[in-house]
């Protein structure tokens, strides 16, 4: 079950409140982008916020437990994975990973970042990881729509195949033209 609060704002020259509903699914990956956006990443936020201090290793553990709920967090971590990948301790990413994320999902995000560019880190977080238990239809919000996930089926990607998902989506953020000339570094 979601929880479902209100949150007061002020509109800008009205002088009156208005009641936004939220929930804290949304907050959660609200403060992932927050923290996706003080570091490389391509990620946009409609307002900077503050928030503490993580150790990659654990931002990219705790992003694996929310991919599946947003695409745009799941491409986020894709694109910054491909662009820095030299720079992870895989053994920590791993071991953070099997403690409080989901290995599987780092395992998928691995080798669809492989197809952009190849890395023996990437290659060992594949080897490192399991397929999902059960097919599904990777995205939640997908798999609430029994027409979205008939096309999701009908349509998906063999490298989620692989991992024994469903999904006929993919984003790369950095160009290939970027990744040749390294404008990310």
């Amino acid at each position: 079950m979601v929880a479902i609060y209100f949150v007061a704002k002020q509109t800008e020259g009205q002088g009156r409140l208005v009641l936004f509903r939220r929930t804290r699914m949304e907050d959660k990956l609200d403060t992932l982008f927050q923290y996706w956006n003080r570091l490389d990443s391509k990620v946009l936020v409609s307002e900077v916020k503050q928030v503490g201090t993580m150790e990659i290793e654990n931002l990219i553990a705790e992003t694996t437990n929310y991919c599946r709920y947003s695409g745009r967090l799941t491409w986020v971590l894709i694109d910054w994975i491909i662009r820095n990948i030299d720079k992870l301790n895989t053994e920590k990413v791993l071991q953070v990973t099997e403690s409080i994320g989901d290995v599987t999902v780092l395992g998928l995000i691995s080798d669809i970042a492989k197809q952009k560019r190849a890395n023996t880190k990437l290659e060992y977080f594949i080897n490192s990881s399991k397929p999902n238990n059960k097919k599904e239809v990777f995205f939640y919000r997908v798999a609430q729509s029994k027409l979205a996930t008939k096309l999701t089926i009908e349509q998906s990607l063999p490298i989620y195949d692989k991992w024994n998902f469903y999904c006929n989506e993919v984003r790369y953020l950095t160009t290939d033209n970027e990744l040749k000339n390294k404008q990310f570094a």
